[in-house]
């Protein structure tokens, strides 16, 4: 197919990918509904998805006879797409790939014609979305075979490749593309994450202060904290400086702000509950009010074992959860924790007047059986 200008055609091309669209969506409607068998649903899919690549492909060869793509929009489209497919890839520990019997990205519907770059992320971008990342790499091979110095495709190729079981060739990628172009923001944020994958987390961090500086887009920044890349850095270097029991925590060899700090001993609190009381109580000593601190020592100083083993720690844990009450009243949950805290105490007046107060029907389910055992001892 020529890039010819010619506005019908590409009207037609575009309607043909909103139709594929909507079909691949039914398909699925319709295995759900039981009008399809999966052996039907998985021939259909397999079609549509190799006729809606090869209509993407050619909508952008049209395309580039206009004028020449935004391709940094692209990228962050597929930056969106990338992050939301591996976030779930990280936390389980696998790959998902799409089921065999697709056609080879590497054969061509237009002959010997070669693509431009934005037609090959363009197909990179739906064999990513597919879940075909080994495929997807091969196109980004493409691109930089034509635009070795291509940003985007030397960003996704790094990250691929690291997820695929390579951080150490998915990092050179990404620092090349780094070197070509410090302030692409995917870089810093893909480089950010695989530093912290591999526990060097002082460099993770000061990728981190390089996209804060850069005019990096809302929804990027928003990954970050959803991802809580910030805690988990944080909470690698508190665990590097300070893990071991005993050692003074100093806040200001952690250059981060306080809610960061916060956020990463609440991240440790399950894996070490004695290094995230020491981190709250440094927190404290700088933010008397912080919140959190206030509340996650209170719980942690008031647990029945702490009560029973020595009652003037867990009395302070309870000056600190009547603070939190002082500044939030309304706080329902630390109302519970104050009634449990109380009555572990002996204090069984102050349990019940808490557990008046608490509204039931705002509690989690986790904690209804809590309120009902205490309801029922002290109520």
């Amino acid at each position: 197919m020529s890039g010819d200008l010619d506005p019908d055609a590409l009207a037609e091309l575009e309607q043909e990918q909103a139709f594929l669209l909507t079909s691949l969506e039914d398909l699925d409607a319709e295995l759900a509904a039981g009008d399809l068998d999966h052996e039907d649903h998985a021939q259909l899919d397999d079609d549509y998805t190799r006729r809606l690549a090869e209509v993407a492909r050619a909508i952008e060869e049209r395309r580039q006879a206009f004028a020449d793509a935004d391709t940094r929009l692209n990228g962050r489209q597929r930056f969106l797409t990338i992050v939301g497919v591996l976030i779930l890839a990280v936390v389980a520990g696998v790959l998902l790939a799409r089921a065999s019997g697709f056609r080879s990205p590497t054969d061509s519907v237009t002959g010997d014609i070669r693509q431009s770059s934005t037609g090959l992320l363009a197909e990179a971008d739906t064999l990513t979305r597919e879940g075909r990342w080994p495929e997807a790499v091969v196109i980004y091979d493409e691109v930089l075979e034509v635009s070795p110095a291509n940003t985007e495709a030397l960003t996704y190729r790094g990250w691929l490749t690291a997820q695929l079981g390579d951080p150490d060739a998915g990092l050179e990628d990404i620092d090349e593309a780094i070197a070509i172009d410090p302030a692409y923001p995917d870089a810093r944020v893909f480089r950010a994450i695989l530093l912290d994958g591999r526990q060097r987390f002082d460099e993770a961090a000061e990728e981190l202060a390089v996209l804060d500086g850069l005019d990096a887009p809302d929804e990027i920044l928003d990954l970050v904290d959803g991802f809580g890349l910030r805690a988990s850095v944080v909470g690698g270097q508190i665990v590097e400086r300070f893990g071991a029991q005993g050692t003074v925590i100093d806040l200001g060899e952690i250059d981060a702000p306080v809610d960061d700090v916060v956020a990463a001993a609440v991240v440790l609190l399950d894996l070490d509950p004695e290094l995230s009381l020491r981190v709250f109580t440094a927190v404290l000593e700088v933010d008397p009010d912080n919140f959190t601190s206030l509340v996650a020592s209170g719980n942690l100083q008031t647990n029945p074992a702490i009560v029973a083993a020595d009652p003037e720690v867990a009395a302070l844990g309870l000056e600190k959860l009547d603070r939190a009450l002082e500044l939030q009243p309304e706080a329902n949950q630390v109302r519970l924790s104050r009634a449990s805290a109380r009555a572990s105490l002996g204090d069984v007046d102050g349990a019940a007047s808490d557990l008046a107060l608490v509204d039931v029907t705002a509690l989690p389910p986790e904690l209804t059986g809590v309120y009902d055992a205490l309801i029922a001892e002290f109520g």
